[in-house]
């Protein structure tokens, strides 16, 4: 673990900590500023384009360690993520992967409502929704439903070509709050796996880029059988 990746002053406020465990969800401004989040659309744009992913169906590219760019690696592992997560998930904090999620004109689907943990199992994880073009109603913006992390929902299994083979329908929502996220680019969404979430459509034609990294409390036995290889970012890791 090099110096850079150690974590760094308290960057979200207690307010937002109790917010997160209260909604299981918060939104970050200006993680990255505009020019390292254009920066970081390019180099996965690259990346995603040698991995022969551009076309794929479901425009999402799952990275593990092994397989992300330089620029990538670097800013998973950067110190204002590192200093977040040791706020909301305690001092042991490992990565797992991420994803580069790309939406245009040929993805203007949405992503029907679902949580993360369905398809990994284990230990609960965090990921962090880091925008990487503006996204909003029209473009495929996040949505989120408060609180949905304090139970399990139940997901159906379905045939789903996009790679959404786990979800629950609007109809199990009724009377559940709904927050839909309109985000620049640079800033982040941090929220739980077990977070019931979705996106718009993109009806816009125009991109929606955006990196989601994934973490987990390394102070947790995970029986998850996802992930062969890790990243500890600060603290010690039972997993190893």
């Amino acid at each position: 673990m090099s110096d850079s990746a150690q974590g760094t002053t308290d960057a979200v406020t207690e307010s937002q900590v109790a917010q997160y465990e209260r909604d299981g969800f918060i939104v970050v401004p200006n993680l990255f500023s505009e020019q390292e989040a254009a920066q970081w659309k390019e180099a996965l744009k690259a990346r995603v384009a040698e991995l022969n992913k551009l076309e794929e169906p479901s425009g999402v590219c799952v990275m593990m360690p092994e397989m992300m760019d330089p620029y990538t690696s670097a800013k998973v592992q950067d110190a204002k993520i590192v200093g977040i997560l040791e706020q909301l998930i305690g001092p042991n904090v490992e990565f797992l992967s991420v994803k580069a999620v790309f939406k245009n004109a040929k993805t203007s689907f949405n992503s029907p409502w679902h949580h993360d943990w369905a398809y990994w199992l284990g230990s609960n994880k965090i990921s962090i929704w880091i925008a990487l073009d503006d996204a909003d109603p029209d473009n495929g913006c996040m949505r989120m439903a408060p609180g949905s992390h304090k139970q399990v929902a139940d997901m159906q299994k379905v045939e789903d070509r996009t790679g959404f083979g786990n979800r629950i329908s609007e109809d199990a929502l009724q009377g559940q709050t709904i927050e839909t996220l309109p985000v620049r680019r640079g800033d982040a969404i941090f929220f739980h796996d077990l977070t019931l979430h979705a996106s718009c459509p993109n009806t816009s034609g125009r991109d929606r880029w955006c990196a989601i990294a994934t973490y987990r409390d390394a102070s947790q036995k995970d029986s998850s059988t996802v992930w062969r290889s890790s990243i500890v970012l600060s603290g010690e890791s039972v997993n190893s």
